[in-house]
């Protein structure tokens, strides 16, 4: 009886020293989430800022065809970037890189496919705060805006929202600019399907 009442306190401060370890675990875990999400945006601020400074003065324009030729990128830590993609409502000003793969739309979106000025890109990003976080409750008639490396603005409004189960089909090919990510809610691709403004 005497040998085990003195065995529980053991027990009791092993079972606690346990706890203690995994909380410790957990939060060194969440710190380092959270370091490399504010790694993340910071990356896209750094980009949208160093690319500001070289854009030349921006003016509203309307596509030219060049059919076969890739839109103009730039070079910044290592990564190509053709434009920015600016969507007002939700204050987002993000940078565009080239080489397109969804592990790395964490970062920023990404160009899929197109080009700006034949009225046929597509975007992916990842739908993550700061970035397409607003993509599951976008409101048809949002303004949308894409600057290209010469300051030429082209404007859009989103006209349709759907929804598809793979890439395959999410061009169209009667959308002007096209922007995607996964949606929270499901497993399904959110679609902006958008088309020129006059605003």
């Amino acid at each position: 009886m005497t040998d085990k009442r003195r065995s529980d306190p053991r027990k009791i401060l092993n079972s606690l020293a346990i706890v203690v370890g995994v909380l410790l675990i957990a939060g060194a875990v969440g710190i380092v989430i959270a370091q490399a999400d504010f790694s993340v945006k910071q990356s896209a601020e750094h980009v949208v800022s160093v690319m500001n400074d070289f854009i030349p003065k921006r003016e509203r324009s309307l596509p030219e065809s060049h059919y076969g030729n890739h839109m103009p990128s730039a070079e910044i830590g290592g990564e190509n970037f053709v434009g920015l993609l600016e969507i007002e409502k939700y204050s987002r000003i993000l940078p565009v890189g080239t080489e397109w793969n969804q592990k790395d739309t964490d970062r920023f979106p990404l160009a899929y496919s197109g080009s700006i000025y034949d009225r046929d890109l597509l975007i992916g990003g990842a739908n993550r705060e700061g970035q397409f976080d607003f993509i599951d409750a976008i409101e048809i008639g949002t303004a949308v805006k894409f600057t290209d490396l010469f300051g030429r603005v082209f404007c859009y409004e989103v006209t349709m929202v759907n929804h598809a189960e793979s890439l395959d089909s999410i061009q169209s090919g009667e959308d002007d600019l096209t922007l995607f990510a996964k949606s929270k809610n499901t497993s399904k691709y959110v679609i902006i399907r958008c088309r020129l403004s006059n605003m």
